[in-house]
This record gives structure tokens, C-alpha cells and sequence, in this order.
């Protein structure tokens, strides 16, 4: 089954309109999402190019080993995701609420982070090289071995924050 079939049955169930709860485990995608609920859907070993996600939930989703590259994720509710292991390269994130979300041994390549919120978040082993933000915030964020280098940020604003 395409990855497009298994996510779209994976909004149909959580939209209570049939479907089926899913994942995708060793996929290839390159589609266009909008308007979408992904909530508790699990991305395994699965690689996205060009991928894009506009106004789409993925609340309480899980993502490990997976590779976005040139992907975009617009006005998502990334709310509590728990993400390890994947590799982001020129990837947008733009206006999404990452709220509550765990990042761990993930590295943000050359990624442009716009309009983010990451109150009460956990990164470790995260690396963000050469990326670029504007309006990243988060109160009470916690960071252990995050790696900036390169990166440049514009109006940042971390209350209570601990990297490092």
C-alpha cells in the first residue's frame, strides 16, 4: 500500500469517517497533506523528500530513523511528538506549535524555523547546523549536547530554558 493510501486511512479514522490506525515503516513519500489529523501516527525508517504538510496534526505522533529532506511543515500541531533519530536537511518549519515534544539524537540541517513554539520541550543529542529561525520560542525548554553551529536566530525568546 503507498504511504499516500496509509496516511490518508489514518485521517479517516481519526476523523471518525473509516480508515484505519496507522504507521508508515520503511516508506518512501513525496505528497502533499493539508487539513489533516496524523494525531498518534508512528513514521518509521521511512524517508520524505519534498514532502508537505499544511494545517495537519500530528499530536502525540511518533517518528524514529526517518530522513526529511526539502520537506515543509506549515501551521502543524506538533504538540507532544516524539521524534528520535531522524535527520532533517533543508526542511521549513513554519508557524506550528511544538509544545510538550522530545527530540532526541536528531540533526536540522540547513532547515529554516519560523514562528515556533517549543514551551516545555526536551531535546538531546540535538544538532541544528547552519539553519536559520526567526520567532523561536519556548519557556521552560530543556537541551542536553545541542549543537548551534552555524545557525543564526532572530527575535529568540527562551524563559527558563536549560541547554547545555
Amino acid at each position: 500500500m503507498s504511504s499516500l493510501q496509509i496516511i490518508q486511512d489514518h485521517d479517516k479514522w481519526r476523523k471518525g469517517t473509516g480508515g484505519a490506525p496507522a504507521g508508515l515503516a520503511g516508506q518512501s513519500d513525496g505528497n502533499v497533506y493539508l487539513g489533516l489529523d496524523l494525531g498518534l501516527i508512528t513514521f518509521t525508517s521511512s524517508t520524505f523528500k519534498s514532502s508537505r504538510f499544511g494545517t495537519t496534526s500530528f499530536v502525540d505522533a511518533v517518528w524514529t530513523a526517518c530522513r526529511f529532506t526539502g520537506c515543509s511543515f506549515s501551521r502543524c500541531d506538533m504538540q507532544r511528538i516524539k521524534v528520535s533519530g531522524c535527520s532533517f536537511v533543508g526542511c521549513t518549519f513554519a508557524a506550528s506549535q511544538l509544545r510538550a515534544s522530545s527530540f532526541s539524537d536528531c540533526t536540522f540541517s540547513h532547515c529554516n524555523l519560523i514562528s515556533l513554539n517549543f514551551d516545555a520541550s526536551h531535546w538531546s543529542q540535538v544538532k541544528l547546523l547552519d539553519c536559520r529561525g526567526q520567532q523561536v520560542s519556548a519557556a521552560d525548554l530543556v537541551g542536553e549536547q545541542v549543537d548551534f553551529t552555524g545557525s543564526r536566530f532572530e527575535d529568540m525568546q527562551f524563559t527558563n530554558a536549560r541547554i547545555n
